[in-house]
């Protein structure tokens, strides 16, 4: 299913599309929807193509579970799903594609040695999507299997306090391997620093970021303080929403988390474009 989760604004349309592999025979596609979670299922009448678009969502959509069932001619069949968001005004959004290094702060995060990871940053005028591009190399620490850094842009701040609540965060960037061995990758995550934590998006807001090309589609939509984790700070209390997306919520500081995976020793080169934050409000 493509996207496996899709934000947008009240009125607009919404399009999720679904993509076969390994499938023998003529398929035939059925489209539902589930406004519980995806606990119960109604048939969309008329729904059988490789896509379905919702022309004008709004805000009772918000939250819809979109399922696809894909049968073939030869008996078996498969099925996939993808979730909307809607918000009832548009994003407040961050973006940097210039990557001057005033405008960013640079930590490494200790292995499980406790070791620090060797890190270099270079501004490149060309090369990028296009244009200028943030040029990252990292050592793995001998004995470590990865090498974690983490990016902050400062002037990436929401305060939910004056400017409302958060919905759902979207994330994008578009990144590329620079390094010498398929034996190596770098995984990619949206960092949120609110009061004296950090958290990084996993599962669905974490993406491996593998092509030797530049590739555009490391994205993740409507993320939710549930597809966050905590990577430092004071653990959180009970009652206590980490991430806090609430109008009583500190502010968030924006950025993002590299680590480079492979054996120690190694060198990973890796670039990033185009970083991009939208939050949406309800």
């Amino acid at each position: 299913m493509q996207p496996r989760r899709l934000t947008v604004q009240v009125g607009s349309p919404a399009t999720f599309r679904v993509a076969t592999a390994n499938f023998t025979g003529v398929l035939s596609y059925q489209w539902s929807r589930s406004s519980d979670g995806g606990s119960s299922y109604v048939t969309i009448p008329g729904a059988t193509a490789s896509s379905w678009t919702l022309a004008a969502a709004n805000l009772g959509d918000d939250g819809t579970v979109f399922r696809v069932t894909v049968r073939s001619s030869d008996g078996s069949s498969r099925t996939a799903s993808g979730r909307l968001a809607v918000s009832s005004m548009p994003p407040v959004g961050f973006a940097d594609g210039e990557f001057l290094p005033e405008q960013w702060t640079v930590s490494p995060t200790p292995g499980a040695s406790g070791v620090l990871p060797s890190h270099t940053e270079e501004r490149v005028a060309v090369g990028g999507h296009p244009d200028a591009f943030l040029k990252m190399v990292y050592q793995i620490p001998q004995g470590a299997g990865s090498a974690a850094v983490v990016y902050l842009n400062p002037a990436a701040v929401y305060d939910p306090t004056s400017q409302g609540a958060v919905h759902v965060i979207d994330y994008a960037e578009d990144c590329i391997a620079l390094q010498d061995s398929e034996l190596k990758s770098v995984t990619s995550e949206l960092i949120i620093k609110q009061g004296p934590r950090r958290y990084a998006s996993f599962g669905l807001g974490s993406a491996a970021c593998t092509s030797s090309a530049w590739n555009a589609s490391q994205s993740s939509a409507g993320l939710t303080p549930a597809d966050f984790a905590l990577i430092d700070g004071p653990e959180c209390g009970p009652g206590e929403s980490c991430p806090d997306f609430s109008a009583l919520a500190a502010p968030m500081t924006f950025g993002f988390r590299r680590i480079a995976w492979g054996t120690g020793g190694d060198v990973v080169a890796h670039g990033i474009d185009n970083w991009r934050v939208s939050v949406w409000r309800r």
